[in-house]
């Protein structure tokens, strides 16, 4: 192939398209430059998955001589995680907190470190759940990172599948983070409540309460980094 890539699907649960990524990925014509072999791959795949969408990382994110990193979905992501919050803090110094303080404002999930990975991506913490009476037990993991600016996240367990980005964009003196994602239920957890808008509500205030939690934090440092030295 023209050049090494690594492939990271979202959801990384859907396994027969992400296989069949590798694959095409695999076949990619030797001697191409990156740009046309990204546009070689995003065709090939197209041939069997209309929809799909492939994403590069830019290369300003890369944190290492490693492979280019492609991101690719199914389709088009349906996103009902959708909403953005202004902190005070520059961009860079937000993305900081939500990647490496993520323990200390997470309140809707109960993480504990598990791996911690140089460069972030392939970091991993058990996470729990708690759900309308019951724990749901998985693993968050950083897919990917383009540091000061994206960051990747997929929770799965317990046939519960989530995976977000949040971006860090420079807004009002601050930062504008904004959170994209959705998220797949089982059945079993579908079937315990008549009423599903109701249940993504509920959902909705978990990730309110989650966002709220990673503005007081930013607040306190942006706070601890104005007081005079004792």
């Amino acid at each position: 192939m023209a050049i090494p890539v690594r492939i990271v699907c979202i959801p990384s649960a859907d396994a027969a398209f992400a296989a069949d990524a590798q694959r095409v990925a695999a076949r990619i014509p030797e001697a191409m430059s990156a740009p046309d072999a990204l546009r070689w791959f995003t065709l090939m795949l197209r041939r069997d998955y209309p929809r799909a969408v492939v994403r590069e990382q830019v290369d300003l994110a890369r944190t290492d001589d490693g492979p280019p990193t492609w991101y690719v979905t199914r389709g088009a992501l349906h996103f009902r995680i959708d909403t953005s919050i202004w902190v005070p803090l520059a961009p860079t110094e937000a993305y900081r907190a939500y990647v490496e303080r993520v323990v200390d404002w997470q309140v809707a999930v109960e993480l504990t470190p598990l791996r911690l990975a140089p460069g972030t991506v392939g970091t991993e913490y058990r996470a729990v759940y708690p759900f309308l009476g019951v724990r749901y037990e998985g693993v968050l993991r950083i897919l990917g990172a383009e540091p000061g600016r994206v960051v990747r996240v997929e929770a799965e367990g317990s046939g519960i599948t989530v995976w977000y980005a949040a971006t860090f964009g420079e807004e009002r003196g601050g930062a504008l983070v904004h959170v994209q994602g959705d998220y797949e239920l089982p059945d079993t957890l579908i079937a315990r409540v008549a009423d599903r808008l109701g249940l993504e509500r509920a959902i909705g205030r978990d990730v309110d309460r989650a966002n709220a939690s990673f503005r007081r934090l930013c607040g306190r440092i942006a706070a601890a980094r104005m007081t005079p030295a004792s």
